[in-house]
């Protein structure tokens, strides 16, 4: 009887052990804060979906709620301002998050035609496309607008793309322009905007001149502006995401010369570095350097803190990619940094290197700082 009792006993612990296993039993955080200076409606996002639409300045809270351990990623897709997202990202503890701060100012605040640096992130799908496209595809990736002008004063960016899950190798990946006042609607290709697939076939890259104009600019800000990747199958789109997220990852946007390297090298070789991170997850959005260092052996991220060493190294090398003469490397897709690594990354202590046999520590280096 004793023994009856002993098994009763120990499956029903079993079952709550399972249970909990499950998440039945588990506490359920939620994710919350408040936001200012909006001017219209906004969307706010929780790890890339559970949305809800906030309808002006005040608190907020997500009824998608989290486990303990779980990491959060808060985002706003704000067409009419500029928002900044503060303790935004992470991972859940014991509590719920309420201490999300998210700040916005209407672009008419910003003086010349709104330029000031802007980062957009994105995520691709099929259900994003118009219309609808089933597909187990999916794509990360964002945009960096510089201050920086080209020559006919179009606004220079830089950024791209990783794919995920594509059957068939992609026909076109491009940046679209959507109607004007209908951000969901089919629109066209934007000329000097197609990217490049690098060797790797998941990372896709703007072109060295990439820039827009003070019309797509405006298009962006309104969340007009979408990347959309074809295939053989989906000639009009296999996977979409609108450049609308604001906030939720690191990024820098740097140049690189022979005068960052310590002690300075002769070279007159140079290059751009770009680097998006994930801030809840530390997986890195896109990162590749363009350069023209002759005879590459290397490219990275490395640090100079503690000891200093090489974080993140670039094993993807190519050559003359675009056809005038600039190389290209780019990481392995879905790199991940470590938390010391973005804890580096916000004070400013890593940097892009770019290695060769004349100068094996570092022909040519451009310091990374965060973009705000």
């Amino acid at each position: 009887m004793r023994l009856r009792r002993f098994l009763d006993a120990s499956l029903a612990a079993a079952s709550a052990a399972a249970l909990v296993s499950c998440h039945g039993t588990e506490a359920l955080y939620s994710i919350g804060g408040s936001i200012s200076g909006t001017t219209g409606t906004v969307v706010l996002r929780l790890n890339g979906a559970n949305d809800i639409t906030q309808n002006g300045d005040g608190n907020f809270t997500f009824t998608q709620k989290l486990l303990q351990n779980d990491t959060f990623n808060v985002q706003v897709a704000n067409p009419t301002g500029r928002c900044t997202v503060q303790n935004g990202a992470g991972t859940v503890a014991q509590s719920n998050i309420n201490n999300v701060n998210i700040s916005c100012a209407d672009y008419t605040a910003f003086p010349a035609g709104l330029l000031q640096v802007v980062i957009r992130s994105t995520k691709l799908s099929g259900a994003k496309v118009n219309p609808a496209v089933t597909t187990n595809a999916t794509a990360v990736g964002g945009l960096i607008v510089t201050q920086d002008k080209d020559t006919s004063g179009n606004v220079l960016v830089f950024g791209g793309l990783v794919l995920s899950g594509l059957a068939q190798a992609p026909t076109d990946i491009a940046i679209f322009q959507a109607p004007k006042g209908n951000p969901g609607g089919n629109g066209l290709a934007i000329p000097n905007l197609h990217l490049f697939l690098a060797a790797d076939g998941q990372t896709a890259i703007l072109p060295p001149d990439a820039a827009l104009t003070s019309n797509q600019l405006t298009s962006l800000f309104a969340g007009e502006l979408y990347f959309n990747v074809s295939t053989p199958g989906n000639l009009n789109g296999e996977i979409r995401g609108a450049i609308e997220l604001q906030g939720g990852v690191g990024a820098s946007a740097q140049p690189l010369d022979n005068t960052q390297v310590v002690p300075p090298t002769t070279s007159t070789a140079f290059g751009d570095g770009v680097l998006m991170v994930d801030r809840a997850t530390n997986k890195i959005v896109i990162s590749y350097v363009l350069h023209t260092v002759v005879g590459a052996l290397g490219a990275g991220i490395n640090t100079n803190s503690g000891a200093g060493n090489q974080i993140l190294g670039f094993a993807n090398l190519q050559d003359n990619f675009d056809g005038n003469n600039t190389n290209l490397a780019t990481p392995v897709a879905g790199a991940v940094l470590t938390q010391q690594d973005l804890s580096d990354f916000d004070n400013s202590h890593l940097f892009f290197n770019v290695t060769s046999a004349t100068f094996p520590n570092g022909e040519i280096r451009g310091n990374i700082s965060p973009l705000q």
